[in-house]
């Protein structure tokens, strides 16, 4: 039987992680809406979380980071998010970046892209990249075997020499790499699928403009476009063919980080509702003395523990190789960003009009926790491809 109790060391990286949010995030909170395009404050918040060894926390020691596993993570992003979701999302999406190079990387590789990013002296971003222009979701949907892919490779002598637009990824502009994924022939399907790592400063690598969003102002997202990218055939992962499997291993472990973060943001939704509800009188009494407003928050406490139970399930699934293992990270990736839309939207709801002015936090946990139903594959496609694994 699995034991889901944190070890001390785990306790340890999840306490700093906490004090971090609260010491290094949490006074920017107020001033990320306004700094969307220009990132100011995030350099200095990233800054910090490289100097304090986040951004190598997955990287092994050997290549200059903690080597922390995947409930350390899972235990961190929840910390990280309980404060504001935008940075664990920023952080995060670093780490997913390095997750097929941590997969499928040679020693070389790995000693080349991942000790720059698990640096301690500069905050060296990670920046995968997965959605086109045309084919939004397709490229996260293992039935399509990424022949909608159009971001095409091609050899030249030594070099590969890449073309193509993708949309959406996360920390794109300011990452130091970028892992891409790509393919020689899009009716090749998976026999021509690839991914490759494109360093930043590579002649032909341009960016978009920065999107104004909803939520999640942390985090940058622009048009990443490839003209004539050449990059050497030693920055490919694998081999050629090898790119459809590196990324759905990917996908596997990196949705269930999407479930916790859901699961940080709506528990530190929930914890200021409460606060709120217990000192807010109403009718007499407070709030929470309310049955309504009481069975609400039970409700609430339900589902974010329940999300939390089923995010560690799938980390452990992973680590023991179970044969259901990409199940549970859709199930865990589903149920708990459903259950942080309802959390969050609900504790708007019990604290009325000051749950949705911004002179406090609930209405951003709010904004931040729709698009994560969206992200890394959303939730209707999770929900086809939970149904047809039963």
């Amino acid at each position: 039987m699995y034991s889901f109790e944190l070890s001390e060391e785990k306790k340890q990286y999840q306490e700093l992680a906490k004090k971090f949010a609260e010491n290094e995030v949490k006074p920017f909170n107020e001033k990320f809406d306004d700094d969307w395009n220009s990132h100011v404050y995030m350099s200095i918040v990233l800054k910090k979380a490289a100097e304090l060894g986040f951004m190598g926390l997955p990287v092994d020691p050997k290549y200059g980071g903690s080597g922390a596993d995947g409930m350390t993570i899972m235990a961190v992003l929840e910390e990280l998010a309980a404060v504001n979701g935008g940075v664990a999302c920023v952080i995060g999406d670093t780490w997913f970046a390095q997750t097929p190079i941590v997969i499928a990387a040679n020693e070389e590789q790995r000693e080349r892209f991942l000790r720059p990013l698990a640096s301690r002296e500069e905050a060296n971003l990670g920046c995968i990249c997965m959605t086109e222009p045309a084919s939004g979701a397709d490229i996260e949907d293992p039935r399509m075997k990424l022949r909608t892919v159009k971001t095409v490779v091609t050899e030249e002598a030594d070099h590969f020499i890449i073309n193509g637009v993708k949309m959406w990824p996360s920390n794109a502009g300011i990452a130091s790499h970028y892992v891409v994924i790509a393919t020689t022939d899009p009716k090749q399907e998976e026999k021509g699928s690839c991914i490759i790592v494109v360093e930043e400063g590579t002649p032909g690598l341009t960016f978009g403009k920065i999107e104004r969003k909803m939520g999640m102002p942390e985090d940058q997202n622009r048009e990443v476009v490839f003209n004539n990218v050449r990059v050497p055939k030693t920055n490919l992962l694998g081999k050629i063919g090898d790119g459809q499997r590196i990324l759905q291993t990917t996908v596997a472990y990196n949705r269930l980080g999407a479930g916790m973060i859901s699961v940080g943001m709506a528990r530190g939704a929930f914890e200021y509702a409460l606060q709120y509800c217990k000192s807010r009188v109403v009718g007499g009494k407070a709030l929470i003395k309310h049955s309504l407003i009481s069975a609400m928050f039970a409700d609430m406490a339900t589902k974010i523990d329940a999300a939390r139970l089923l995010v560690y399930r799938a980390s452990w699934a992973l680590k023991k190789r179970d044969p259901n293992r990409a199940r549970y990270s859709d199930m865990a990736k589903v149920y708990a960003t459903n259950a942080a839309m309802d959390v969050t939207s609900n504790c708007v709801q019990v604290m009325g009009s000051y749950g949705y002015s911004r002179e406090y936090p609930v209405e951003k946990y709010m904004r931040d926790a729709k698009i994560v139903q969206i992200y890394l594959g959303p939730n209707e496609l999770l929900q086809q491809l939970i149904g047809e694994s039963l």
